[in-house]
């Protein structure tokens, strides 16, 4: 195990862990393939399969209106992108004017420039909080994986190819191994030919776009990210929402914000909806899944609240709350397998985040874990590229204080 000679906490954390940590639990032939699907009447949903094992990508939604198309979310690369794009112009010859971004997380905003270059007039729009965020921290966090963490990790596949090819491992072996590294390569290819793209136009509460008879709302939460930026379409009842909800299971890391997200989950549920659109899956069309969400958050926020009164201290909180673990994935729907996704990127994290919150009001800063979060979960990450991934982390807040021994 790498051991991290430091104490002081984390004032950030890339997106990039958590997105890859449930990617690698998805492998699959159709790496980075575009679904779509017509949500309702000029709306459409944008799904990305994984990009291999290291990569994720977010939803991307299209309004399509009289006056032209409103683009929520480009994924995770610009291939993605443009493959969104050539689909779109599938659906209507009308441009795209606006792009509005949810947050700041990668996988959501890494086909901007395609937008850009198509439509060179389209507006790209967001929060002012998740503007200075994707400005400020998100490309600086991740440089160091492209430049370094993630061409070791390609290096060390290819290493395995030749080894197995060596023993003579089985043709389908050979094959799900090769696909594998074309897929990891690829990404990296991508990533690294991102021109980053960022909104020139932002908001502070709430905004609203009235194009071709439809109205868009434009809202903000602080939730999962302090600019969390969210749609809500009144006449058709449609609620798109970014990663204030992701499906099949949530997960908190990237800068949640406890009570805010509950306060944002209850004000949802109190809308006229009839379709939802979370950040990662597929369209829900009732408000079950918020419900149950809205539970969860609240029924862990006040074991935490009661932890704390009783006199526990942070590490007891977590640990008494990690031992209900199951019970609380149960009550939520998971199945087992779901349950160490569930416990490290969602409940420790919150966890964690709830207790500080309790003290004081969280800043504006991504994260605010410690070290034992990243000691904690580190035995558990698989593939090792998620390993190389919690170093990166540490490495690229603390250049000069940390040291990683191996």
């Amino acid at each position: 195990m790498t051991s991290v000679k430091t104490r002081m906490h984390l004032q950030s954390v890339q997106a990039f862990v958590c997105v890859c940590a449930l990617a690698a639990n998805s492998w699959g032939a159709d790496y980075g393939k575009v679904t779509s699907s017509k949500v309702a009447e000029g709306v459409y949903l944008f799904t990305t399969s994984p990009y291999g094992d290291v990569g994720f990508g977010g939803n991307s939604v299209a309004i399509i209106t009289d006056e032209g198309v409103v683009m929520f979310d480009t994924s995770g690369t610009p291939a993605t992108g443009q493959t969104i794009l050539s689909e779109v112009r599938k659906l209507t010859h009308k441009p795209v004017v606006y792009v509005i971004n949810s947050h700041w997380h990668w996988d959501h905003w890494g086909g901007n420039q395609v937008f850009k270059e198509a439509f060179p007039n389209v507006q790209f729009m967001s929060h002012e909080k998740n503007r200075d965020l994707m400005m400020n921290v998100a490309v600086a966090w991740n440089a160091p994986g492209l430049e370094k963490d993630l061409p070791d990790y390609i290096n060390q596949q290819k290493q395995q190819l030749v080894r197995a090819e060596a023993k003579h491992a089985s043709q389908p072996e050979l094959a799900k191994q090769r696909e594998l590294l074309a897929a990891d390569e690829d990404f990296l290819r991508q990533k690294r030919s991102v021109t980053y793209t960022f909104p020139d136009v932002t908001f502070s509460e709430s905004a609203a776009l009235y194009l071709g008879g439809r109205e868009i709302r434009v809202l903000h939460a602080q939730a999962i990210t302090p600019g969390d930026t969210y749609l809500y379409l009144p006449k058709e009842k449609i609620l798109i929402t970014g990663d204030i909800l992701v499906s099949p299971v949530p997960f908190a890391v990237g800068g949640s914000y406890p009570q805010g997200w509950i306060e944002t989950l209850q004000k949802l549920n109190e809308m006229e909806i009839e379709t939802i659109i979370p950040g990662h899956g597929e369209a829900e069309h009732d408000k079950s899944y918020l419900t149950r969400n809205l539970t969860l958050f609240k029924r862990v926020l006040a074991d935490v609240k009661a932890a704390k009164g009783n006199g526990l201290s942070l590490d007891q909180t977590k640990e008494q709350l990690m031992n209900k673990a199951a019970d609380y994935a149960a009550e939520f729907g998971l199945s087992e397998k779901d349950l160490p996704d569930f416990k490290n990127f969602f409940l420790l994290v919150f966890v964690n985040r709830a207790y500080h919150e309790l003290e004081k009001p969280l800043g504006d800063s991504p994260l605010a874990l410690d070290i034992d979060y990243f000691e904690r979960i580190f035995d558990s990450l698989e593939p090792q590229f998620l390993r190389l991934l919690c170093l990166l982390t540490l490495k690229a807040t603390y250049p000069n204080n940390v040291q990683l021994l191996r």
